[in-house]
Order: structure tokens, then sequence, then C-alpha cells
């Protein structure tokens, strides 16, 4: 029988509040505002896809190369312009790396899974062999299929080659079975060119209202530097075109204000959106914020940013699961108060809905926390990408398997971590994120039985303990944070000084913090 690799220890850390802020806006565009919008986002993208398909063959290149690709867009609109598209189709190179590399990880890590479990002969189940012949022979195609997609994917990878598709491969793959997706052709050709079809502008604190592209005026006034051969379409002097709408941000509008004020850019973008009628402008610009501090020696960073060390005061430890997200308060000692709070919340329907619902579930999480007089909250630092890439080897075969892999896909670890710390942000509240190795299972064993709560509760509490207690986070002195250490009498769920109720026979530590001198019972 192999033997169980444990989970590795990550450590403690403050999540940073968002760097950047971003807003939107719809346009009331007139009719002939929106003809020279169309007209300038299929010029400016049409320039900006070729020079991606330049740049995803071969990568952007050093500063000459860079410089060269800058001139040969200047002409078809300006060095504004040009220089907007360069940034954007490197950063997009950046990405698609990025996720290349992640791709690559996953598929030797599914290779080396099914290999692994091929090397064990038919029906042993103690090492984790296949049940059948007929398992183990799909699973040789799929290893074989596996390795052919990993074989391209290194070829293209020492290439410096990437595969972009602007517009979204699902919406380009949906073009070939419209019935199934549900869309006319005139319907998938408005998505289609409303996804690629964008206007972008990136700001400089050196021009006017932060933006000369795109300028938006605190009056509201808004006028596009149209590209030279779209020139004959401007209705103001210097090849400029101004909007008969006027813009207005609802929501965080005087802070756009503040930072045009007082000198600092701001992008700008307009775009459309399928099924719906008009333009919509979102500005965007960057802010200082801190960043990811860590308490030391638990696999943080301090001083890069945040408020290093543990959570101090009361804190609410957060366990999301499927469909709901469980929260215990604990005091500044760091015990449990109070009765669990269980928010409910959906992940079907669409992204927007699940998006919606996820936003939704953390504003209720802030309102409880700020009614209560929380300074902190409490999540894992988790994902599922192990989970994901070797997910068909490791949890589970058959309906029952498939289903509880669809039921971790379906949580949205992610999301909701970065949606809270965007949202945290603006209420004073301190977001930790602790190490989520065993949460559920040292939850389940020493907290749920003696406060009467369920297992996620249980978890929510070790969850908020872990962010509070610096010698759960990284050992105490001394102590290698590896090592898995025997839970105190507090750690177990009782304070030191009270009674224990007897689980079987008594610890040493019940003897010891309860100040009995023998440990019969």
């Amino acid at each position: 029988m192999t033997a169980r690799k444990l989970r590795e220890w990550r450590g403690v850390r403050t999540v940073a509040a968002p760097s950047g802020a971003a807003i939107t806006t719809r346009l009331a565009a007139s009719p002939g505002d929106g003809l020279v919008l169309r007209e300038v986002a299929a010029h400016t993208s049409r320039v900006r896809r070729g020079d991606l398909a330049v740049v995803t063959r071969g990568g952007p290149g050093d500063k000459t190369a860079r410089a060269a690709r800058k001139r040969g867009m200047t002409p078809h609109g300006s060095a504004r312009w040009a220089g907007t598209a360069l940034r954007g189709n490197d950063d997009q190179y950046r990405l698609a790396r990025m996720a290349q590399a992640n791709h690559i990880a996953g598929l030797r890590a599914g290779t080396a899974a099914i290999a692994r479990r091929l090397a064990l002969p038919t029906r042993d189940r103690g090492g984790r062999g296949y049940a059948n012949q007929a398992e183990r022979y799909q699973k040789q195609r799929r290893l074989q299929v596996l390795t052919a997609r990993l074989a391209a994917a290194e070829v293209d990878r020492a290439a410096g080659r990437v595969h972009v598709t602007c517009g979204g491969r699902r919406l380009l793959h949906a073009r070939n079975n419209l019935a199934e997706a549900g869309m006319t052709l005139p319907e998938w050709r408005e998505r289609w060119d409303a996804a690629r079809d964008v206007i972008e502008a990136n700001g400089s604190s050196d021009e006017p209202h932060g933006n000369l592209t795109i300028t938006v005026e605190p009056s509201g006034r808004a006028s596009i530097r149209l590209p030279r051969p779209l020139e004959h379409l401007a209705n103001a002097p210097r090849g400029r075109y101004v909007l008969d709408a006027t813009v207005a941000f609802p929501y965080r509008g005087q802070d756009r204000t503040d930072r045009i004020a007082g000198g600092g850019a701001v992008a700008y973008t307009v775009a459309r959106r399928p099924g719906r009628d008009g333009w919509y402008l979102t500005a965007a610009w960057s802010m200082p914020a801190p960043g990811a501090g860590g308490t030391p020696g638990a696999g943080g960073t301090p001083g890069a940013g945040g408020t290093p060390g543990p959570a101090a005061g009361r804190t609410a430890g957060v366990d999301l699961n499927d469909g709901h997200l469980a929260v215990r308060m604990l005091d500044g000692h760091g015990n449990p108060v109070g009765a669990p709070r269980r928010i409910w919340f959906e992940v079907s329907g669409t992204g927007k809905r699940r998006d919606a619902q996820v936003r939704h579930a953390i504003t209720r999480l802030i309102r409880w926390c700020v009614a209560h007089g929380i300074d902190t909250i409490a999540v894992e630092d988790l994902d599922f990408v192990d989970a994901r890439r070797t997910g068909r080897e490791t949890m589970g075969r058959g309906g029952r398997g498939r289903a509880f892999r669809r039921t971790v896909a379906g949580i949205p670890t992610g999301v909701f971590r970065d949606r809270l710390a965007g949202m945290v942000a603006h209420t004073g509240l301190r977001l930790i994120a602790v190490n989520p190795a065993y949460t559920s299972t040292w939850g389940g064993q020493h907290w749920a039985a003696p406060y009467g709560v369920t297992r996620h509760e249980a978890a929510a509490t070790v969850i908020g303990r872990r962010a509070r207690v610096p010698r759960m986070t990284d050992g105490g002195p001394g102590r290698d944070a590896s090592k898995v250490a025997r839970p105190t009498v507090t750690e177990r769920g009782h304070p030191a000084g009270q009674p224990l109720p007897r689980h079987g026979r008594p610890t040493v530590a019940d003897s010891v913090c309860n100040g009995r001198k023998d440990a019969s019972p």
C-alpha cells in the first residue's frame, strides 16, 4: 500500500487590496455617434489584431522589434493608438504564455497520474490500480491522447508560439452549430463583432484630463481623437469627434474626477454588449494599494505591503462550500462566540448570474461582519488546480466520481476570493488567506461535537483561528511548520481552566490544564 502524501503548508498571508479601479457607464449615443464608434472600433481592432497575429507567432521581440511594430501601426492611427495596441498585445501574449505553462503542467500531471496507475496490476485496489481490463484499455488510449497534446504544447512553447482567439474560442466554435447554440447567423455575427471590435486608449499623466485620445471632461463632455484614415468623420478641430452623449458615472464618479484633477492618468474602453443597445464606457486607473504581506516564517512575504502578522480583534472564519458560506465569529482570544451563520447562494445558470450570486453573498457577509464589529475576515487560500489536473484519477470513478468532480469544479474559489478582496477594500475590513490543509478534518475532530455545529462550521472555526494564532501558522518558536503537532486543550475547542467533556480516557492536557493531580476518571 502506497504512503499517503500530505498536503504542503502554504502559510498565511494578508490579501492585498486591488491595485486599480474600473467603473462603467452606459453611453446614450445618438445614431450618428453609433456609426462613428462602429467605424473607429472596427478600424482600431483590425490594426490591433494584425499586430497580435505577428506577436503570437514568436513573441513581442526586443526593444528594436517593438519599435518597428509601433512604426508599422502608426500610419493607421497615431502614435498613441499604436502604443495602446502595442502594450495590449504584449500583455495578451504574457497572459497566453502563463496559460500555456499551466496547460503543460496539467498535461504532465495527468500523464504521470495515468502512467503511475498503469504500472500497477489490474484489480490492485490497495495500490489503486484500475478495476478491470476495459478501464485499463481506455486509460491507455487517453494516455496516448494526452501525450500527443503535451508534445504539441511543448513544441509551441519552445518556439514562443501561443494561440489566441479574439472574440473567444467558444463563440468561434458556436458558428459551426448555431442551432445548438440557440442563435441565428445575424445574432452570432452581432456577438462576434461586439466581442472583437473594442476601442481602447491608455492615458498619461502628461495629457489633459488624463487621456488625450479619449477625453472625458469633468463636465461630462466626451471626445475621441480619430485615427488618421477616419479624420474625415471629425466634427471638431484637430481630427476630433465630440459625442452628443454626456458621460456620467453613477458609481465612484467623484473618484475619477479627483483622479484627473490631480493629474493622474485614466484609461478608457468603449465597447458594445451583445443583446443590449448602446455603447458602454469603462474608465480604469491605478491606485496605491498595499501588497500581500504575511506572517514571518509562515510562507508569506513580509514587507511586501499590507499589515503583516496575525489578526487582532474579532475575526470571522469563512468556509466556502458548494452553495453556501459557513461563517463562524471568534472573539479577541480566538474562541467561537455566538451562533454560526450560513449564507446560501447558487452557482447555476449563466456566468453573469453566477457572478451576481457570488457578489450578493459577499455583500451579506460584509454587512453581517460590520454589524457584529468584526475586524478581520479569514478565508482559505484555496484552489483546485491539482483536482482539475488529475481529478479523473484521484477523485473517484463512475457516476459518483463524476458528480463529485462536478461539485468541486462548481465551487467559485478564485472568483470568491478576488471579489471579496475588492469589496472589503472599501469597508475597512482586513482579509487574510490561510492554509487550507485539513481544516475540515481538524474541525470535525475537535470543534464540531463540543459546540454542536456542523463540519463546515467547525472548519470555519479552524480557518478563523489560523488567521489569529501565530503558533498555529508558523509552528511557534523553534518548531517546524511542516511537522504535525498534537492539539492542545484550547485547540480542541475548550478554554483552559474549564471542565472538559470526557470522550473516553482523559488526556495529559486534560489533567494539566484543569489543575487535576491525576488523569483518573
